[in-house]
């Protein structure tokens, strides 16, 4: 059923009957082939083409590759007819549907689609089983507060891959459900854990309340309760027992509320008494449960005769049995798939069992955000200054108060696609005309094409003379590189109205994600909403206005809204809805350019286009004037860089080799060569001007490390200091504050003063001493003050007599050499920096630009210091997970170990002939991975790798052997590659720094390759 605007407006003032949804999933589970099936339940595809066309997916390239790579929106018209004694109640739902992409790459889409619903359709493969992408997704879920209903995907492999018997299926299934049901429990369990570290904190500080224990009933997956669904999307079945236990009441004479508790479980069926008997009573009797009996057998029934073993005569009387109508041509039909897909979508249509869950088990907006808008609130920044009428207007989803609107992602449309551009159906008479005028102006044509054609006569012969000038033709060479005529693109804002109702021509107020009510007027503007869209996946149907609780494309947020935002009435302190949320952080740059210099204006204005669209893309520009692309993942810089060329550049661009983050670190648990300096090692003396100043680097203990790293958003609130959009750090972790994180960081550091290593120090109460952390002030470097205190320092208050005049400069020098390592110019990580002392020299030497000197030798200082111990580069790191067979995993293995990759686990699958496969990969040598996995295991297996940060490469970079030993085994020049070495080495090249290599190994001997 295609939906009028009218009937639009009339679905969506009923905000009791409004369902939104996503359907979340690993990839290849069946998503956007379920989603064909509800799409046929309304008229907008056949049902014949379900699972074939995938409507969904619009993109080309997701057609050609079969993964969904964009999450795309439609809304379905629903109605149900329910009896009350004598009447017949008739409701009309209005389900607003996403679809979400299972690619690791795009994960970013997922945490966008997942924001704006209420509940949640999780697919499970029932062959693969619990993937690494499902618990991501069920994470997700229970992070936003979504209601959640599980859809047991893919039974007919059950039957044709694995040929189980249905009693072996219903033991597989049940395996399934407590393997969702145990990834959910360590969800509560963790949470569970959080409020009692809360509460025994609020005890400790004398602020004494009951602990209150939450009840976990609701949250497990069961299907007596009717939130489990079984079926097959792509041969358009589906059923929960809700519907066989309507379909059996009759025929037991058993209520229907009581069978819909017995068709699951431990539950048979006696056929002498004719009645359901629990486990107990079995008595060493050999039955099968009520579920296999009464549902699987019926459905393995159908298969074997349509299938595995052809049976016309027994169809018929199926179908007969079922009371559903198939014609008999299809039953004599060799295409038995559509024989299949005929019969079920009648018995039991998957969309029926799908939209009728979802409407009775998932919340609408009324009810969804009375438990989730607290909590959204909570997240947000200085929540308690929001207006408390804008409050209670989202928390009731109050369609007439106060308008708050978030703004998850924006798209980016063609603007010819848009319904204003698109041309009106025509009337008769005006097709007539049409028609006329188009065979008049043929009739000119041809005649003109006569006229230029030559009479084809005798060939005539003519001779040129002297004074006769030749005539040339020259052909205009094409330029390759010319721009492509681009269609334009307009960019609307794809959103989620918590209360009010928004229309066209309204002026709101934008906030941005750095938005602060404690700072009202920063970070806002104010948009006039130049257009409503329902999103009817590639169809956009205008709206004049819509109400809380609706899912809308919006127009008129072009150059207002870079990704995301909200939207509130003007004049309101509102809340900011939309914190940056970088689930995947994009760690595969390139640096791009344009193949003709001169279209790098068109270049730059696709970056843009492309910044705005993508809701995991960065783009910015290089200190060396080189635009970088930075992306989540192989696959998602691929679809970037297609975009660019067609969509938003259209010209032909050149992208260098990704360029890898590195880290730079130091150890000293292990063998180092005696120290460089006279007084100890690491430590460098600085003489300049009229100063002596002594620097010690040593490396920081690792939980200290750690502790840095988890708790990067506390640093950037404790250094005061903004995080700008454009960098590539993610702030993870709770905010602690001031005394919590001295606290932590006391602990952590003083937990070197269990280490072995030689030349330790005593780290008691040496967190007192900091003063910066470093890079950007937010990193896990420390530099720590002199014991006289000469600089300020971060955990006390400054009471010195004197201050020291350059202590900006050290601060600036220690950022530097921070930012920029010894070894590649990479950050470092893991050093602590101590400032000995600060002392007069007796015979100073004045010099001129004391200050910018002292930055660049305390640098270098930091730089000596660190290479005195045993340096390492740390690479960056995939986790990779891998499903496959018996029959391929020496290849996968083969690829694995060829990419420097180590095996973690590797765990066969109870039920199911397949392995999962743990890895780590570095991911300068994951390009390509993928790909390879592919084609050597013939597609059998397919990885899904995940940034998990960087990890330490146990050589030094500057090794070479010296014992007689390692001379003796190795050779003078090591003729085993040292990997650090060969990897600084290619970094420093790329950065034109100086590398220390032989051009020539051997030149004792000349070749003559020609002689005279």
């Amino acid at each position: 059923m295609h939906l009028t605007p009218d009937e639009i407006a009339r679905l969506q003032a009923q905000s009791a009957n409004i369902r939104n949804i996503c359907i979340l999933a690993h990839v290849d589970h069946g998503k956007t082939t379920l989603s064909d099936s509800l799409l046929a339940s309304n008229g907008i595809i056949s049902q014949r083409l379900a699972g074939k066309v995938r409507y969904l997916d619009s993109r080309p390239d997701e057609q050609l590759r079969g993964i969904t790579m964009e999450s795309s929106a439609i809304s379905l018209y629903f109605k149900t007819i329910s009896r009350a004694q004598e009447t017949s109640i008739v409701n009309e739902y209005l389900i607003n549907l996403i679809d979400s992409p299972g690619h690791i790459d795009f994960s970013s889409e997922v945490s966008t689609a997942s924001r704006l619903c209420d509940g949640a359709v999780v697919l499970v493969d029932v062959v693969e089983g619990v993937c690494s992408q499902t618990v991501t997704v069920l994470r997700q879920a229970w992070v936003d507060k979504l209601r959640p209903v599980l859809v047991l995907n893919k039974i007919d492999r059950l039957i044709t891959e694995l040929q189980m018997t249905s009693s072996e299926a219903y033991l597989h299934l049940s395996k399934i459900i407590e393997q969702v049901n145990s990834v959910i429990g360590s969800f509560f369990v963790g949470e569970r854990m959080q409020d009692d570290l809360v509460w025994r904190e609020k005890v400790e500080r004398g602020e004494i309340e009951e602990f209150l224990e939450k009840d976990d009933e609701d949250i497990y997956f069961s299907p007596e309760k009717n939130n489990v669904i079984f079926g097959s999307a792509i041969d358009g079945w589906g059923f929960n027992i809700a519907q066989f236990s309507v379909i059996y009441e009759k025929k037991l004479g058993i209520k229907r509320d009581l069978l819909q508790k017995c068709l699951w479980g431990d539950f048979y069926f006696d056929p002498k008494s004719k009645k359901v008997i629990p486990a107990k009573a079995l008595k060493g009797r050999n039955f099968k449960p009520l579920f296999v009996t009464f549902v699987l057998d019926s459905i393995w029934h159908i298969y074997d005769t349509c299938l595995i073993n052809r049976d016309t005569e027994k169809l018929e009387k199926i179908v007969k049995s079922l009371g559903i109508k198939v014609l008999p041509r299809d039953l004599r039909s060799k295409d038995t798939k559509q024989l299949l897909n005929t019969i079920f979508s009648q018995w039991l249509p998957v969309s029926n069992a799908i939209l009728l869950t979802v409407v009775d088990k998932l919340p609408s907006p009324l009810v969804s955000q009375k438990e989730r808008i607290p909590h959204i609130l909570d997240a947000a920044p200085s929540s308690k200054l929001v207006d408390p009428n804008l409050k209670k207007d989202m928390i009731s989803c109050d369609a007439k108060g106060l308008v708050s609107c978030y703004v998850s992602k924006m798209i980016s449309v063609p603007e010819d696609e848009l319904p204003r551009n698109q041309k009106q159906a025509i009337g008769e008479q005006e097709l007539f005309e049409r028609g006329r005028r188009a065979r008049l102006e043929a009739l000119k044509a041809a005649e003109e094409a006569k006229k230029l054609e030559k009479p084809k006569e005798e060939d005539e012969f003519a001779v040129i003379t002297a004074s006769d000038e030749p005539e040339w033709d020259f052909e205009e060479e094409e330029d390759e590189d010319a721009p492509a005529d681009l269609k334009k693109e307009v960019i609307i804002g794809f959103a989620r109205i918590y209360s009010g109702t928004v229309s066209v021509g309204q002026e709101l107020t934008v906030l941005e994600p750095r938005f602060d009510p404690l700072h009202a007027e920063k970070h806002t503007s104010k948009v006039t909403i130049t257009e409503l869209y329902l999103l009817m996946g590639r169809e956009l149907i205008p709206l004049e206005e819509a109400t809380a609780g609706s899912i809308v494309g919006i127009g008129g947020l072009e150059g207002k809204v870079l990704k995301s935002g909200t939207l509130i009435t003007p004049g309101v302190v509102g809340v900011n809805l939309a914190g940056i949320n970088l689930n995947n952080p994009p760690i595969v740059k390139v640096a791009l350019e344009p193949v003709n210099p001169i279209y790098m204006d068109k270049l730059e204005h696709g970056l843009e286009l492309l910044n705005q669209a993508d809701p995991c893309v960065q783009t910015y520009l290089e200190d060396t004037g080189e635009h970088i692309l930075a992306t989540a993942g192989e696959l998602h810089l691929e679809r970037c860089l297609k975009d660019l060329k067609e969509r938003f550049a259209g010209i032909e661009i050149t992208a260098s080799k990704p360029v890898i983050p590195f880290r730079e670190t130091i150890v000293g648990n292990v063998e180092l060569n005696p120290p460089k300096g006279e007084f100890g090692r690491g430590v460098v003396d600085i003489k300049l001007d009229k100063y002596h100043i002594q620097l010690e680097t040593r490396p920081l203990p690792e939980a200290a490390t750690e502790f840095l790293l988890n708790n990067k958003a506390s640093i950037a609130k404790l250094a005061r200091r903004e995080v700008k959009e454009d960098e590539d750090e993610v702030m993870i972790g709770s905010v602690l504050s001031k005394e919590q994180f001295s606290q932590q960081l006391k602990d952590a550091l003083e937990t070197g003063n269990k280490s072995k290593m030689r030349d330790n120090i005593d780290w008691t109460d040496t967190h007192l001493r900091v003063c910066s952390f470093a890079p950007k002030r937010i990193g896990a470097n420390i530099l720590f003050d002199t014991p006289e205190n000469h600089l300020r320092r971060l955990f006390e208050a400054d009471n010195r007599a004197k201050k020291f005049e350059y202590e900006d400069n050290i601060l600036h020098g220690f950022q530097i050499a921070c930012f920029e390592g010894p070894l590649t110019a990479e950050p470092t990580q893991g050093v602590a920096v101590f400032i000995k002392s600060i002392k007069l020299l007796e015979e100073p030497v004045l010099v001129n630009d004391v200050s910018g000197r002292l930055i660049g030798s305390t640098k270098d200082a930091i730089h000596k210091g660190f290479l005195d111990w045993s340096p390492r580069l740390m690479l960056a790191m995939y986790s990779c997970d891998i499903q496959a067979s018996a029959e391929v995993l020496g290849k996968v293995y083969a690829v694995i170990q060829r990419r420097r990759g180590t095996i973690i686990s590797e765990e066969m699958k109870e039920g199911t002939p397949f392995f999962t496969v743990s890895a780590k990969i570095p991911v300068i040598e994951a390009f390509g991975f993928s790909e390879d996995i592919r084609k050597r295991t013939s597609g059998a297996a397919s990885p899904q790798l995940v940034f998990t940060g960087f990890q330490t490469i146990d050589e030094d970079p500057f090794w070479i052997p010296t014992t007689e030993e390692e001379l003796e085994e190795l050779g003078e020049f090591a003729e085993r590659e040292n990997i650090a070495r060969r990897y600084m080495n290619d970094v420093r090249r790329k950065k034109g720094l100086f590398v220390d290599e032989k051009v020539i190994q051997n030149a004792e001997k000349q070749r003559t390759l020609k002689r005279d």
